[in-house]
């Protein structure tokens, strides 16, 4: 037997059979059906070094309008009450007396902020930060935030990027499910090393490039997919189905 040649067919074999697979799962119609389960896939993705625990991959999928959004003055609206009101102090150092007084304070701010929810407490030298992310139907909106900054126990400052929620788009799209966006981002990407996946998650991303026959004072919001990986390394991939 020529095992030169016999070498050299079997090698030929495995990048073939390597191409159909990437085709497979990433061609049109593909669903998290591909896998048997996210066991199954976290199995084939660690082979290609992209390391993902199967229980952090979302199941299923679900259909998602667009999301109309505006830049407001909240920022100096929240400011002004900041100025004229003396009593924003928390009662003591533990992280829900500080969390309560800052969500008074947004709560008097006005309705734009009827989206913000909580997300976590940062201390940093002698600052202590509340911090509150935008959330739409659940969704979080990307960038979209307010930081209540306190010292001494005062609320002495606010950090604000914030987006009023205006309404969604009456018709809503069909998303591709986590698995799909998991074999696009093998696709997509030449790395060296490993890939360690530590979360992935749908997200609103504002986008001023896209116009739904809209009023001039509202800007377009779309669902992506958002990864998370090797310790704060991310990738969005659009999260509208295509047909792909």
């Amino acid at each position: 037997m020529n095992w030169s040649k016999a070498k050299t067919i079997l090698i030929t074999a495995f990048i073939i059979t390597n191409i159909f697979l990437v085709y497979m799962f990433t061609s049109p119609g593909t669903t998290s059906e591909g896998f048997s389960d996210n066991r199954s896939l976290s199995e084939f993705l660690s082979q290609r070094n992209i390391f993902i625990a199967p229980e952090i991959i979302p199941l299923g999928r679900e259909d998602m309008p667009v999301l109309f959004v505006h830049a407001t003055g909240a920022y100096c609206a929240a400011r002004d009450l900041l100025k004229r009101e003396e009593r924003w102090q928390a009662a003591g150092e533990d992280d829900y007396e500080y969390q309560a007084v800052a969500e008074a304070f947004i709560k008097e701010a006005g309705n734009v902020f009827s989206t913000a929810e909580f997300s976590e407490i940062r201390r940093e030298n002698d600052y202590v930060k509340v911090v509150f992310i935008n959330k739409a139907s659940n969704i979080k909106i990307e960038t979209s935030f307010i930081i209540c900054i306190f010292k001494d126990k005062y609320l002495v400052d606010i950090d604000c990027d914030w987006l009023e929620v205006i309404r969604f788009h009456d018709n809503p799209h069909r998303t591709i499910s986590a698995s799909e966006v998991l074999l696009i981002f093998m696709a997509r990407k030449e790395r060296e090393g490993n890939t360690n996946i530590e979360s992935m998650e749908i997200i609103y991303w504002l986008d001023e490039s896209v116009h739904y026959d809209m009023p001039v004072s509202e800007d377009t919001a779309l669902p992506v997919w958002k990864i998370t990986y090797n310790g704060g390394e991310y990738e969005y991939i659009d999260a509208f189905e295509h047909n792909r």
